[in-house]
């Protein structure tokens, strides 16, 4: 059963131009230690970024409540595909996720389903 969706879209440009003016600090405040060692890994480093906020943004709607976006982490499994970890969600919740990035925007949808 369906518990809550959500999407977020990011301008890749603006994001990158929140981090230039705010610095370290201020990704260390959204990414996990290992999201931003993936993103720093990819040639269009802010593209990635931007995109795993969407998608944590995406999870936090999804779920219906404000949650640090450090308590949800965005990674790849073994095929490539996004996987999303929300600390503190109900363990008899699945969360599945799509990102996509094209043209200076990036896009997530999360899905959250009961099982």
């Amino acid at each position: 059963m369906i518990e809550g969706i959500g999407i977020d879209i990011v301008d890749v440009e603006r994001f990158k131009g929140a981090v230039e003016r705010r610095g370290e600090r201020f990704l260390r405040r959204l990414f996990t230690d290992s999201e931003l060692l993936y993103a720093r890994g990819k040639k269009r480093t802010e593209t990635h970024l931007a995109a795993r906020f969407a998608a944590k943004v995406s999870v936090m709607k999804a779920v219906g409540a404000h949650q640090n976006l450090r308590s949800i982490e965005i990674t790849n499994d073994g095929s490539g595909r996004p996987v999303a970890e929300a600390s503190g969600l109900d363990k008899n919740l699945r969360i599945s996720i799509s990102i996509t990035h094209d043209g200076g925007l990036a896009v997530a949808k999360a899905v959250i389903e009961r099982l």
